[in-house]
């Protein structure tokens, strides 16, 4: 099954889709050099919402796997723990990640070698993510970003690949802590 977290990316991941169909409007096929700096801006853009869709999956898989494994706290302990956990993530590098995961119980989550997909090996994966996060902090504070249509449509691949494997080692970790498959 599929978490609710893989569910919300994956629609989120459309609006990327939307961002690079604008894009090839303005540069179709063919257009040679003029599309590097005519469509940067939406490849930019599009390099923005990809890194902060994973941010949210992240969260949110982190978020339902607190519910579960802490079912016992109160919803106000879960609340608190959400505060100064998840909602101070403020990107999604791999130290971020592991560092947020050691709150849930799985430590270094993304060396896991469950992490990893055909012609993706975990250190890949974890480069990639890195790669995403630079460019999206790059975009977002003013500095060059060398983003290129085939560099982004690679990071798509990378989001819409990323919680197929992530949602497997949450659930494996919660069905650990509760006994029960979560999705």
């Amino acid at each position: 099954m599929t978490s609710q977290a893989a569910i919300t990316l994956a629609s989120r991941l459309n609006d990327f889709d939307e961002i690079l169909a604008a894009r090839d409007q303005i540069c179709p096929t063919g257009a040679g050099r003029p599309a590097n700096s005519q469509g940067a801006a939406l490849l930019r853009a599009g390099t923005v919402m990809i890194a902060a869709a994973l941010e949210a999956y992240v969260e949110d898989i982190f978020d339902a796997g607190i519910d579960l494994i802490f079912a016992s706290a109160s919803p106000a302990e879960r609340k608190s723990l959400k505060n100064n956990t998840s909602e101070r993530l403020n990107n999604a590098s791999v130290f971020k990640v592991d560092l947020l995961y050691f709150s849930l119980g799985v430590p270094w989550v993304t060396q896991s070698d469950k992490l990893c997909w055909q012609n993706c090996s975990n250190p890949s994966v974890r480069d990639t993510l890195d790669e995403i996060i630079v460019a999206r902090n790059k975009i977002a504070h003013g500095a060059d970003a060398k983003v290129t249509k085939p560099k982004a449509l690679r990071w798509r691949d990378f989001a819409d690949q990323f919680p197929k494997k992530f949602d497997v080692i949450v659930a494996d970790h919660v069905e650990l802590k509760t006994g029960a498959r979560p999705w």
